[in-house]
């Protein structure tokens, strides 16, 4: 991602997220976004606690210098892509008040119709989290008001499993990175 001289998104950038957004999925992305034990609510037909997401990029890496047998794990921000709804204005309320105790997790869903009980089968969550960047702008096709925005955290935690043809998930596996850098 490329950043302006200011350490936010460029508009460039802004609109090349939207490329999260293209094209048909065969899953389901959602958000939830709990702050202090009260769940944020979004408008999904999941539920008032999962927040609907167009999709999402995370990214981890081990920065080892020269030499070093072991590196420091970097947890870079995570950055959600999605449609404006009610939602919008509870998020840049997070972002004004600072909140720093946030939790956010993103479910995937293999999209097996809203008919059926199903658990995710790929899920992120980042704790000690805030909001620290929103923007709202139109893109996409079709052109409509989006938000990009990016959450910070100190700690992940990453479970995947296999999802059956019944929509429930097999054995889930985890893994919980917390930042050194």
């Amino acid at each position: 991602m490329s950043l302006s001289a200011e350490g936010i998104l460029d508009p460039d950038e802004l609109l090349r997220m939207l490329d999260l957004l293209a094209g048909e999925t065969a899953n389901d992305f959602m958000m939830s976004i709990d702050s202090r034990g009260t769940k944020v609510k979004g408008e999904s037909e999941r539920g008032i606690e999962f927040i609907d997401i167009g999709g999402y990029c995370h990214q981890m890496e081990v920065a080892a210098p020269p030499g070093s047998t072991k590196g420091k794990v970097r947890i870079f921000p995570l950055v959600v892509v999605r449609e404006c709804d009610a939602t919008t204005a509870s998020i840049s309320s997070l972002l004004a008040s600072q909140e720093d105790k946030l939790e956010v997790s993103i479910f995937v869903y293999r999209a097996s119709g809203d008919h059926m009980v199903s658990d995710p089968f790929l899920e992120i969550v980042l704790t000690d989290a805030r909001v620290v960047s929103q923007a709202i702008l139109t893109g996409g096709r079709p052109r409509q008001p989006r938000e990009v925005t990016v959450f910070a955290g100190r700690k992940v935690e990453i479970k995947s499993a296999a999802q059956q043809h019944s929509g429930l998930r097999g054995a889930v596996r985890t893994a919980t990175i917390t930042a050194t850098q």
